[in-house]
């Protein structure tokens, strides 16, 4: 954990203009020495913001071992129980800043214009412009507590909360939707009433020039990417109970419905392989 300040000047970042990312979400890996994603990094550096190296190291532990038996993500507010000293559980709230319908359709408008971005939130990948509306823009947005006796603003119990979601968060991808109250259901169908705007506004655009707007005529823009659907064996889709009752009229016996189960089986793996 780099202390707060320190800003260290290294080959990689000569030329460079502006900083997108804090040291801490650059260099953040879990115990494993796995390379966290973008959105986990600033989970968790927002939340040990304020804490020092020794809160830090010790609400990581608490993470690793354990301690946190509860975790509950509500639109606007994450909740923690992090079992600690005493008998009950400290309750951990993060708040998050608000955010109300005009942004959360500003997110999709933004999604709406740029060329697969559901797919790759799918995966992950998100923007510093995406990150900002459904986490926090800057550590000070967010509102920390805990109900433990510790007067420190950010005790180890919210770094300990900190750390797991960052780290469910790293291993589902509608995790950081969830916080704002959306997945990825409600997304695509926020971005697709953003696109009817966008694409009128794509035409209408009284900022293109004559000659912009006759090359989106005939070219069109950048299309997103072909989806990839799951290939999955027909017998599997298919319902058995209704195979093997539709074989029962045909079928003496019971042995006789399974064996042309099988010869149909057989069938199918031949015809695919």
């Amino acid at each position: 954990m780099a202390v707060k300040g320190d800003d260290n000047v290294i080959y990689a970042n000569f030329g460079t203009r502006k900083r997108v990312s804090t040291p801490d979400e650059v260099n953040h890996v879990d115990r494993s020495g796995r390379l966290l994603s973008k959105t986990a990094a600033r989970i968790s550096s927002f939340t040990s913001h304020d804490a020092d190296r020794g809160r830090i190291t010790r609400g990581r532990q608490y993470a690793e071992g354990g301690h946190v038996v509860g975790l509950e993500i509500r639109n606007g507010a994450i909740h923690g129980r992090v079992a600690g000293s005493q008998n009950e559980p400290f309750s951990v709230l993060i708040q998050l800043p608000y955010r109300d319908n005009d942004d959360i359709a500003a997110l999709a408008s933004q999604f709406a214009r740029t060329p697969n971005s559901v797919a790759n939130a799918r995966k992950g990948l998100l923007s510093e412009e995406a990150l900002d509306t459904l986490f926090a823009s800057d550590a000070e947005d967010l509102r920390l507590s805990c109900t433990c006796p510790d007067s420190a603003y950010a005790c180890k119990h919210i770094v300990a909360v900190g750390d797991r979601l960052a780290t469910r968060a790293d291993a589902d991808p509608a995790v950081i939707f969830n916080m704002r109250g959306l997945d990825f259901a409600r997304l695509e169908k926020a971005v697709m009433e953003q696109s009817q705007q966008v694409s009128r506004e794509s035409f209408g655009a009284s900022d293109l020039s004559a000659e912009e707007k006759n090359d989106v005529f005939w070219n069109g823009r950048e299309m997103p990417k072909l989806p990839h659907p799951k290939v999955a064996p027909a017998l599997e889709d298919s319902d058995p109970d209704l195979l093997r009752k539709a074989l029962r009229a045909v079928s003496h016996t019971n042995i006789d419905l399974l064996r042309a189960v099988s010869d149909i089986e057989d069938l199918y793996y031949h015809l695919t392989h």
